[in-house]
């Protein structure tokens, strides 16, 4: 009888070896790929990316990274038992953004078969607010004298949007808006007096332009050129 029972241990204790060594985690999201459709300029998206651990061992989630600042990433716990899930919840912040808009987010696990894990965000930010042209190239000035320069502002919303203030840090820059009241479907022209200084070699800066819309009360449009003595 022992000199059965002996080769039958080993048999067990090979085929316990053998399972141990394939055991493996395997990192499953049922909907890796979201389309929010089209949200408006300004609005903070939350979504809800369900991971689960269909392998036979522990899975560690080593790392989460966004493609983009405007996305946070929240994680509960970095372990998932086999058969267990964790929801990796995220945040898109749209202020900066318009039209089709594409992010993505690596979840570095210790799944060997798929150690990058990518999960996509997309869909189209609708700009209230719109500036053409979104920066300025005041090309080349000569100094001592002065340029004018103008981008325009287009309500695209459906409610009057005012424009508080129009500043720049630049001191050769002055802006003003056309209108300080935008209708749905109007537009205004920001003006801008550009006056370099005897010691200028570039200018490079922005205007600054405020208003009272809810989501972006700020636009930012970048403005720069060289100056020839």
């Amino acid at each position: 009888m022992r000199q059965l029972l002996a080769p039958l241990l080993t048999i067990i204790l090979l085929l316990q070896c053998v399972t141990a060594a394939f055991a493996a985690p395997t990192l499953s999201v049922d909907k890796p790929f979201f389309d929010f459709g089209t949200i408006p300029q300004g609005k903070k998206l939350d979504h809800v990316f369900t991971l689960k651990n269909k392998g036979d061992s522990p899975l560690s989630i080593v790392r989460t990274k966004s493609s983009c600042g405007c996305t946070v990433i929240s994680l509960p716990r970095k372990t998932i038992e086999p058969g267990g899930s964790v929801e990796l919840k995220t945040t898109f912040d749209s202020t900066t953004f318009g039209g089709k808009v594409t992010k993505t987010i690596t979840v570095e696990t210790n799944d060997p078969a798929n150690p990058n894990y990518t999960l996509t965000l997309t869909g189209v930010v609708s700009e209230v607010l719109v500036v053409v042209p979104r920066q300025l190239n005041l090309g080349q000035i000569k100094a001592g004298t002065s340029g004018v320069f103008t981008v325009t502002m287009e309500n695209k919303g459906n409610r009057p949007v005012k424009i508080t203030s129009v500043t720049s840090p630049m001191p050769q820059v002055k802006a003003t808006a056309g209108k300080q009241t935008i209708k749905p479907g109007e537009s205004t022209s920001i003006t801008m007096s550009v006056a370099p200084r005897p010691e200028d070699r570039f200018l490079s800066g922005f205007i600054i332009i405020k208003t009272d819309m809810p989501g972006k009360p700020e636009i930012t449009v970048p403005v720069y050129g060289s100056v020839s003595k």
